[in-house]
């Protein structure tokens, strides 16, 4: 484990200073993303392709190559994770093996993002600012609580030692960049600095663009954006200890449908979206003290949405969301019956939400509270050859009703068992059982007034938590010197079943809009990964295959996306400093929907091409040129998560050619 840390500690030296890997005689050693460290997947530091649960890992290198405007570029790859959404930027969500919405969990620096509120999207991140995304897919409530029945997703922001150069006191970079899509410029600057103990970060990001057009030229209504980021951290490190402060503020500014997410065009507003979030955090790690690992998490996330109806009432709208929180654990390691990582501790957090309009109560997004304790301990046990690793969680829920009418408590256990076999030095198997659960939203609960004209909607505080049941078996395999030396080789088959019970639906009537618990729902897949880098070139494939029905109705589940593959690969000219590559998505045509208007809607297949290029000139190794090119040849497609009966009027953004240039000093 200590040789496998120190490679992924050479590789982040690395993605933050291209210079290292340029001026070398010979290819770099070669790694895959499924090598990087995580420490989502068991809340403790390990390599992702050791795990005996799927975890993908998105590394600096990958988010600088991506030039992304969302975290929805950055994890489209990773096999059974889709976004849901119509391409305007902010209103995207993820979705993790057919599950999304507020079945993820999102945290970003520790601290969790509760938000959802009717199409408004979750991921309030500008890419720019993060030095790494790790993406945890299938029920993982046993450590993050209600909520994780697809999954978690944690987001991680740089730091001072993501900008200063090794022995460097001071340093930043810059960026600038431009797309065709839009016409939309971005920029961004960082400076960190470093004085004994201490290390401080400063950083602003932001882009604009117009309207995006689709691969027919059509243009895609109210689509255009303008965001900008802040971010500052301050960092100590005393001994063994290490303290940091964490701030950070995003402003998104648009105009669009109150439905953003949807094809619709209607009910327009002029939106404003801020996300604030401060995080203080401390860790210890003593080598000599085994048994004392410790980490605590401080926390407070609010997110704060205006709009202005452009139309109608002419309304002015506010929704709110804050999340305060805590989150501790200690990791205690020590032997005996094998040889164990018991990793124990509680969370505690508060979401006080509130819904106005033109400064009375909106009773679409009821004021009302709640407040969840959660205690859980996992124990990582190597016994030879195998992992064994039991989990639980007991989260508490107490959820105040508007009017103190229907305040209620809910209570939840969450197992987790799992076992990996090191058979053979490059093979290793792994079977997994976990449960997942959901306590019903406050929205879903408390929710009243008007839908839309001559419909209301009509609320339930009797609604049951969400309940899954995941059984999942897969192998990890691992090969080095495969073609020639130094080279390295992942791949990771899985298969899983996902049984949920009591699955929330909302149910559009005649004149109501209703809120229920449908009964029992079941997900099942395959998914693959393979990943190989030879130091000069490299060759990644994703893919899955989801099935997801509701069993009370025999009908397919709405949310599954279509089966997929893509392949990416690229090649580093070393003496030139210059990387070439590109990726290709095929998606298969999905036919199973619900039926709508008596006739499942369908959505067709579609095959992209992006091609991608950079440049670190060997003279000048603090200079990055990139060009890109997304969807080469303009396709018209639509992913089934948002396509719709009937079929929209605009197809996904065609063609988009980028281009960026940064700055190290």
């Amino acid at each position: 484990m200590e040789k496998r840390n120190l490679l992924a500690v050479t590789l982040a030296l690395i993605a933050a200073n291209p210079a290292l890997a340029q001026t070398a005689d010979a290819p770099p050693p070669a790694a895959t993303p499924l090598d990087a460290v995580t420490t989502t997947a068991t809340r403790t530091r390990a390599v992702a392709g050791d795990l005996a649960v799927p975890a993908a890992v998105v590394p600096r290198e990958e988010v600088e190559r991506r030039d992304a405007r969302s975290v929805l570029d950055l994890i489209r790859d990773i096999p059974g994770v889709e976004s849901s959404g119509v391409p305007r930027t902010t209103a995207m969500q993820p979705v993790i093996r057919g599950l999304g919405d507020e079945r993820i969990v999102l945290r970003l620096d520790g601290a969790r993002n509760n938000f959802n509120a009717g199409h408004r999207g979750r991921t309030f991140v500008d890419p720019e600012l993060l030095r790494q995304v790790e993406v945890l897919r299938g029920p993982a409530s046993t450590l993050y609580g209600s909520g994780a029945l697809g999954g978690a997703i944690a987001l991680r922001t740089i730091s001072a030692d993501d900008i200063l150069q090794p022995g460097a006191s001071f340093g930043g970079a810059a960026s600038m960049g431009w797309q065709s899509q839009g016409s939309g410029p971005r920029g961004s600057l960082a400076l960190g600095a470093r004085a004994g103990e201490f290390s401080v970060l400063g950083a602003m990001t932001g882009f604009t663009n117009g309207n995006f057009t689709d691969g027919r030229g059509t243009t895609i209504p109210y689509s255009e954006d303008e965001a900008t980021s802040l971010l500052g951290k301050l960092g100590w490190n005393p001994g063994h200890h290490r303290f940091e402060l964490s701030a950070m503020r995003f402003r998104d500014t648009n105009t669009l449908p109150i439905a953003a997410s949807t094809a619709t065009t209607t009910s327009i507003t002029d939106r404003e979206t801020v996300q604030e979030t401060l995080s203080l955090r401390w860790s210890y790690d003593d080598p000599s003290m085994p048994l004392l690992a410790p980490q605590v998490v401080v926390y407070r996330n609010h997110v704060d949405i205006q709009e202005r109806r452009l139309t109608g009432t002419r309304a002015v709208d506010g929704t709110t969301l804050t999340t305060t929180g805590i989150d501790a654990q200690n990791t205690s390691r020590f032997g005996g019956f094998g040889a164990h990582a018991l990793t124990y501790g509680f969370e505690y957090y508060r979401d006080e939400q509130e819904g106005t309009s033109n400064s009375s109560a909106r009773s679409q997004f009821p004021t009302a509270q709640q407040s969840v304790l959660g205690l859980f301990a996992q124990d990582e046990i190597t016994l030879g050859a195998f992992t064994l690793t039991p989990g639980v969680r007991l989260d508490r829920f107490e959820q105040e009703s508007p009017n103190g009418l229907n305040d209620r408590s809910v209570d939840r256990i969450s197992p987790r068992v799992s076992l990996g076999w090191q058979v053979l030095p490059w093979m290793q198997p792994y079977v997994s059982y976990a449960e997942g659960f959901r306590a019903p939203s406050l929205t879903e609960l408390y929710v009243g007034g008007q839908h839309f004209p001559g419909n209301f909607f009509v609320p339930n505080p009797n609604l049951r938590p969400e309940v899954s049941r995941n059984k999942e078996a897969g192998v990890n395999l691992r090969f080095a010197d495969v073609l020639r030396d130094g080279d390295r080789l992942r791949v990771r088959l899985s298969a899983f079943r996902n049984d949920i019970d009591d699955f929330i639906e909302q149910t559009v009537l005649a004149t109501t809009t209703v809120t229920r618990n449908i009964g029992q729902a079941r997900i099942t897949g395959v998914e693959a990964e393979a990943q190989y880098d030879a130091g000069t070139w490299w060759l990644g494939l994703g893919a899955a295959a989801l099935k997801g029905d509701n069993l009370e109705t025999n009908q397919p589940l709405a949310s599954i996306p279509a089966h997929r593959v893509s392949v990416n690969a690229g090649y580093r000219f070393l003496d030139q400093g210059v990387t070439v590559g590109g990726r290709i998505t095929a998606t298969a045509e999905q036919d199973r929907a619900p039926a709508t208007t008596g006739v499942a809607q369908q959505t067709s297949g579609y095959g992209l091409l992006d091609l991608f290029a950079s440049w670190t000139p060997t003279a000048a190794p603090n200079l990055r040129v990139a060009l890109a090119v997304d969807n080469v040849f303009d396709h018209a497609y639509r992913r089934s998560t948002w396509n719709s009966d009937p079929a929209p009027a605009f197809y996904e953004t065609g063609r988009n050619i980028r281009g960026s240039l940064r700055i190290a000093f």
